[in-house]
């Protein structure tokens, strides 16, 4: 058996060929955050590993057995590394699991992820911790086999509590797909317990937004009805229930959406509400369009009370006074001001379909707010002085984020989705890929970042999450993973967005006390700070970019801090 204590940025895969992992013997934190590596174990066979003194023995009972026990004085969480069928038939660890035992194939390695939380009690210095590796035995006592030494240094330097109220997270929500993957009915007390999970992960990494959906399927599924390569159901449906009186008032009820916001509200996520469904709704090819009297085909169902049908509203009065109440509904719960009316990538071809339905939502209440995430420079540059939060894609902010930092200060971001190729979030990119979005907010001057999908789960996410893979590279569609234990399971990715964050964080506050310095620094970390540069085309980044190293942002790391402490 072999052992190796790599950075935590490492990303384990059924790579042929790999290289042999490049070890450390120091793993550095900051208090008020956490310091954390990898154990990567491997010997070509397929072997049982079990953290802790647990006696677990695997159903083949004839492999061999390994107990992992961790000696520090510090505290220790360790987490087995599950893996996802990643581009190419490749496999990659990114799952945090749960199980304190598992069976690791031969074609991978055994990966664990330890995490040493720091908190501000915790003083600066250095900590050893010990590795230990035991071969178990069914009717004897344990072997040891190898052991593993490194140390944890504890920094000075402490984030503050409030370090990532600067960053302007927004990874949308989908609820209903988190009702249908745990099998619980929607908006039962099962499924809000699952809500409140995923706000509390979401706050974790300084989300700052809610994802509210107000219009039946505003994105259809996202071609799940005619993408067949993988089963999907991936249909999100709306928190209001309408009904229409015997008398053809429609009236609402609101229950539902006031308990849902207060689960993201006691978590801490307050800052904005992005509703979805009623500007910008997609209209994708051979879906069953509902007529409506309106510029485009909103969709909202409701109970008729006098048939005791369930109907779609067609008439264009009836759709306003909905509107209407929706509206209202956010003023007396003191939060219109932190509610943006979203539109998601509106085509070329829609931009006049675009101004005739934001007339119309104008027309109800002119103070409203709209935020729009622009794919495409056309359309960025024709709609742009109707929208009030801009969200532009990586290649739309290369091009443009000089000026947008100038039209809408304080209130732009940028996102990637299923492209570039690089730097993303996908399954297959190397950690230090999500990481780096935290300097990259910062250099394109936007207020953070979005990402389109939290829990974008096809229907057997919980092993494969494989959907559309032509269009949606895999891990586009999630950042987190549903468990088996009826809880959400943590990412490595997840874990890099959070460093991504404290990483911009540290870079502002450099800024502020040497802003020149700071900015050769970050310069020749990017190797080439010209954004404009950056793309070969709309999808694809210059090879040469974003070949940082693990060293390279630990570099970058010490050398913020060393300007911090001056």
């Amino acid at each position: 058996m072999k052992a190796w204590v790599v950075h935590e940025s490492y990303k384990a895969a059924t790579t042929p060929f790999a290289e042999v992992p490049a070890e450390l013997s120091t793993v550095k934190g900051c208090k008020n955050s956490f310091a954390a590596c990898q154990l990567l174990l491997h010997d070509g066979k397929r072997n049982h590993f079990v953290l802790g003194r647990e006696f677990a023995i695997p159903d083949e009972i004839e492999i061999p057995m390994y107990r992992i026990e961790i000696t520090s004085e510090l505290p220790v969480t360790s987490q087995f590394v599950g893996y996802y069928t990643g581009q190419q038939e490749i496999d990659f660890a990114d799952k945090l699991l749960d199980q304190t035992a598992k069976t690791y194939p031969g074609d991978r390695m055994a990966t664990v992820y330890l995490e040493f939380p720091l908190d501000q009690s915790i003083a600066a210095g250095s900590y050893p911790v010990e590795i230990a590796i035991y071969r178990a035995q069914l009717a004897s006592a344990d072997s040891l086999v190898l052991s593993k030494k490194i140390t944890v240094e504890v920094s000075a330097f402490e984030f503050p509590a409030d370090y990532r109220d600067g960053f302007n997270l927004d990874v949308w929500q989908q609820p209903s797909i988190l009702a249908r993957t745990y099998d619980v009915p929607l908006w039962s007390e099962q499924h809000f317990c699952l809500l409140e999970e995923m706000a509390a992960s979401l706050a974790k990494i300084g989300q700052k937004a809610i994802t509210v959906i107000a219009g039946e399927i505003p994105w259809k599924g996202w071609f799940n009805y005619i993408v067949k390569d993988y089963p999907a159901n991936l249909y999100e449906y709306s928190m209001i229930n309408v009904n229409k009186t015997e008398s053809g008032a429609i009236t609402c009820d609101f229950s539902v959406l006031d308990r849902y916001l207060n689960c993201f509200f006691q978590a801490g996520i307050d800052q904005e509400i992005d509703v979805f469904g009623l500007l910008g709704v997609w209209q994708p090819p051979f879906f069953p369009i509902v007529p409506i009297d309106y510029p485009e085909a909103l969709v909202v169902r409701y109970l008729d009370e006098a048939t005791g049908k369930m109907m779609f509203i067609q008439q264009k009065a009836d759709l306003q006074n909905y509107i209407r109440q929706v509206f209202a509904h956010f003023k007396e719960l003191g939060v219109w001001k932190k509610v943006r009316i979203v539109s998601d990538e509106p085509k070329k071809h829609q931009i006049n379909l675009f101004k005739e339905s934001l007339a119309e939502l104008k027309a109800i209440d002119e103070t409203l707010q709209v935020k729009v995430a622009f794919d495409k420079e056309d359309v960025l540059t024709e709609l742009l002085p109707l929208v009030d939060y801009p969200v532009t894609s990586y290649y739309c902010t290369c091009n443009h984020y000089q000026e947008l930092s100038q039209s809408h200060s304080g209130k732009t971001q940028y996102y990637v989705c299923n492209y570039p190729d690089k730097p993303n979030t996908f399954l297959h990119s190397p950690l230090l890929e999500t990481r780096v979005q935290g300097i990259l907010a910062h250099h394109y001057k936007t207020d953070g970042l979005l990402r389109w999908a939290y829990n974008c789960w096809p229907e057997n996410a919980r092993e494969d999450i494989r959907y559309n893979t032509s269009s949606l590279p895999i891990g586009d569609m999630c950042l987190i993973y549903p468990a088996y234990s009826g809880h959400l399971a943590l990412s490595l990715r997840y874990k890099q967005l959070q460093r991504g964050i404290e990483d911009f964080y540290l870079v502002k506050q450099a800024e502020r006390q040497q802003p020149e310095q700071t900015a050769d620094l970050l310069d020749t970390f990017l190797t080439n700070p010209n954004s404009q540069e950056w793309m070969v085309d709309s999808h694809q980044s210059q090879p040469y970019l974003f070949l940082q190293t693990a060293s390279d942002y630990e570099a970058l790391r010490d050398a913020l801090l060393t300007i911090i402490a001056k």
